[in-house]
C-alpha cells in the first residue's frame, strides 16, 4: 500500500485495511476477484487498499461526471444482473439504510456476488450507542456542529448483528465474525481526531498523527470489545481460509511493544500548536505596538491643538472677538 494511506482517519484506515486483508484471504490462490461496494460514497476509498482488482463502487452521492467504476445507483436495487462480481462488499454503510429496506439491501449483496459477501458495520449495543453518543455530543461542544453520521446512527436503530448473520445465512452464506475497531481506543482516538481537526492550530498535525496511530496499533484493533464488527459470508467451504481470517484477532490485552511514534507524532501536534499560538501573540503584540503608535500620534496632535488653541485665545483680536462679535453671532 501507498504510504500516503497512512495518514487517513484512523477510522477509514482499519475498516479498509482489514478488508483488504480479508479480501486476501477469500482470494487464496485465485486470481484477484472483481468487486463491488456498495455504499462506499465519492471519493471512494476501496481502491487504493485493493491495487489490481476491477472495483465498481456504487453511491447516492453525486460524484464527477463520467468517474470510472462509479456507479449513482440505490443499495435496494442495483443495476447489475445476478452473480456480476467475485466478492460484494459494504463498509459502514448497513446502519445508514432506513430499517425496512435492510433486509434487501443484504439481498442486493449477495444477488450480484459470486459467493463472497464481506458486511462491515457498527451493530446495536449499548457500548456502541454510548460511544456514539459521547463522540456526537463532544463535537458538538468543541467544533459547534452536529455529526449528521453519528446523528443518524441515534436517530435510528443500528442494525442487529444476529438477525443480519441469519439473512446472509438465508442465501446460503456460512458466516464468520471479525471485530474491527477495539472500543476503548475507538472512543479515545475519536476525540483526538476531532479535538486536532476541530482548531485551525492543530490541523495540519492530523495526518502524521493518524499514521502514527495507524502504523503502530492497526493489528491491535481486531479485538473485542469492538466498535464494529466484519460478517464475511461465503458459499463455498474455505477450510484453513476461516483459520487464517481468525489468525487476524489479537487479545484483547495486546498492545504494541513501541507506541513511541504516536507520542511523537502527539508531540508534533503539541509543538505546531505552539507554534501557531506563538505566531498569534507575535501578530496581536505587533497589532498592539501600532495601535500604541496611533494613540502616541493622536495624542501629540491633541496637545499641539491645545497649544494652538492657548495661542489664539492669548491674541488681542480674539479678545475683540469675543468681546464685540461673539455676542451678536448668539
Amino acid at each position: 500500500m501507498a504510504d500516503g494511506i497512512y495518514g487517513l482517519p484512523f477510522d477509514q484506515f482499519q475498516r479498509y485495511r482489514l478488508l483488504a486483508e480479508v479480501v486476501g484471504i477469500l482470494e487464496g490462490e485465485r486470481p484477484p476477484l472483481s468487486v463491488i461496494e456498495v455504499g462506499g460514497g465519492w471519493p471512494p476509498k476501496i481502491s487504493a487498499f485493493l491495487p489490481g482488482r476491477q472495483i465498481t463502487v456504487v453511491d447516492q452521492v453525486e460524484a464527477e461526471a463520467e468517474a470510472e467504476g462509479y456507479v449513482r445507483a440505490s443499495g435496494t436495487g442495483l443495476p447489475f444482473p445476478d452473480q456480476s462480481f467475485g466478492i460484494a462488499v459494504s463498509i459502514d454503510a448497513l446502519e445508514h439504510v432506513p430499517p425496512p429496506e435492510r433486509e434487501k439491501f443484504i439481498a442486493e449483496l449477495c444477488r450480484v456476488s459470486r459467493g463472497f459477501v464481506v458486511l462491515a458495520a457498527p451493530f446495536a449495543s449499548e457500548a456502541v450507542r454510548a460511544a456514539d453518543q459521547a463522540v456526537f455530543k463532544f463535537i458538538r461542544a468543541h467544533s459547534g456542529y452536529e455529526h449528521p453520521y453519528l446523528k443518524e446512527h441515534l436517530a435510528t436503530a443500528l442494525p442487529d448483528q444476529v438477525e443480519t448473520m441469519a439473512r446472509l445465512d438465508g442465501h446460503g452464506l456460512d458466516v464468520e465474525v471479525l471485530p474491527s475497531g477495539r472500543l476503548d481506543r475507538w472512543l479515545l482516538m475519536m476525540i483526538v481526531y476531532y479535538t486536532l481537526d476541530g482548531d485551525p492550530a492543530l490541523k495540519s498535525a492530523l495526518p502524521e498523527v493518524m499514521a502514527a496511530y495507524n502504523r503502530a496499533y492497526y493489528p491491535f484493533d481486531i479485538c473485542e470489545p469492538a466498535y464494529r464488527h466484519f460478517l464475511i459470508g461465503a458459499s463455498e467451504k474455505l477450510g484453513r481460509g476461516w483459520g487464517a481470517l481468525h489468525d487476524l484477532v489479537k487479545g484483547e490485552s495486546q498492545t504494541p511493544q513501541s507506541p513511541s511514534e504516536l507520542a511523537a507524532a502527539l508531540e508534533f501536534a503539541r509543538v505546531t500548536a505552539l507554534a501557531a499560538k506563538d505566531r498569534e501573540l507575535a501578530a496581536l503584540r505587533a497589532e498592539l505596538t501600532a495601535r500604541e503608535e496611533e494613540v502616541k500620534a493622536l495624542r501629540e496632535e491633541n496637545a499641539a491643538l491645545h497649544e494652538f488653541r492657548d495661542k489664539v485665545h492669548a491674541l488681542p483680536l480674539y479678545g475683540f472677538y469675543e468681546q464685540h462679535i461673539k455676542p451678536r453671532i448668539k
